[in-house]
C-alpha cells in the first residue's frame, strides 16, 4: 500500500438532488483504489460498505454510491489507499535515482554522430546530432570491482550513470537512449566517448538506469 490519501466533501459535490438515494461521488485518485482501508464517514458517522454504500475501484475516479438519503449539507469523508503496482514500485524508483542524478550530477550536451556511406562502402559524410541531458560522473574506485576485472580501469576513463532513457522533452530534440560511441561533452567543451555500457539497472524487470564507461579525448587537454 501507499500513502493514504483523505478527501473532504458535502452531499452537493454528489450527483442527483439533496434528499435522494444513490447518489454518487468520484473520487480523484489517479492509481486504482484498494477496498482495504477504504472509510467512508458522513456527517461523522462511519458507513458501512454495501449497506449504506457501495464503491467501484477504478484505475482513476473511482465511484462510490450512496444507498440511503443524501443531503447537499452533509459532511463526506472518504479515506482510501491506492493499490500498489509493479508500474507504482518502477517509476519510484526511477524518480528516485533519476532525482540523485540531476541533484548531484551535471548538465552535458551528448553527440551521436551518424556515418554516410557511399556506394562502394567508404564514408562520404558523417552528421551530428546533439542532445541535451543531465548525467553523473564519478572517477573509479578501487571498489569497483566489475570495472577492474573487466580491464576498464585505465587513465582517461571514468564512470557515468545515465537515466534509462531521455525523452523529447529532457533532451529538446528527440527521444535518447545512450549507446556505445555517443560522446559526451561538459560546459567547458570537454569531451569522453561512451566505450561500454556495463549495467542497466533493473527494477521490477524494467530499467531504471545504466552505467557507462566514459573515456576522455585528447588526454593532454
Amino acid at each position: 500500500m501507499i500513502q493514504v490519501t483523505t478527501e473532504n466533501y458535502t452531499g452537493a459535490d454528489c450527483t442527483g438532488s439533496s434528499g435522494d438515494q444513490n447518489r454518487t461521488l468520484t473520487l480523484s485518485n489517479t492509481i486504482k483504489t484498494a477496498s482495504t482501508g477504504l472509510l467512508v464517514y458522513a456527517s461523522g458517522l462511519v458507513l458501512g460498505d454495501l449497506t449504506d454504500f457501495t464503491i467501484v475501484h477504478n484505475d482513476s475516479g473511482s465511484v462510490i454510491t450512496f444507498l440511503n438519503k443524501l443531503w447537499d449539507g452533509m459532511t463526506i469523508v472518504v479515506k482510501y489507499y491506492q493499490q500498489k503496482t509493479t508500474a507504482n514500485v518502477y517509476e519510484k524508483m526511477r524518480n528516485d535515482f533519476q532525482g540523485i542524478i540531476t541533484d548531484h550530477g551535471k548538465s552535458y550536451t551528448i553527440i551521436r554522430q551518424t556515418e554516410t556511406v557511399d556506394s562502394v562502402g567508404g564514408v562520404s559524410a558523417i552528421s551530428e546530432e546533439e542532445y541535451d541531458i543531465f548525467a553523473l560522473v564519478q572517477d573509479i574506485s578501487r571498489d569497483d570491482r566489475q570495472i577492474h576485472e573487466m580491464g576498464l580501469a585505465v587513465p582517461g576513463n571514468s564512470k557515468a550513470f545515465f537515466y534509462d532513457a531521455y525523452t523529447d522533452d529532457e533532451t529538446g530534440n528527440g527521444a535518447l537512449v545512450v549507446t556505445i560511441g555517443d560522446i559526451l561533452k561538459d560546459e567547458d567543451s570537454k569531451r569522453w566517448r561512451v566505450e561500454q555500457i556495463i549495467s542497466k539497472k533493473q527494477g521490477d524487470s524494467n530499467e531504471i538506469y545504466r552505467t557507462g564507461i566514459i573515456k576522455k579525448i585528447d588526454l593532454d587537454d
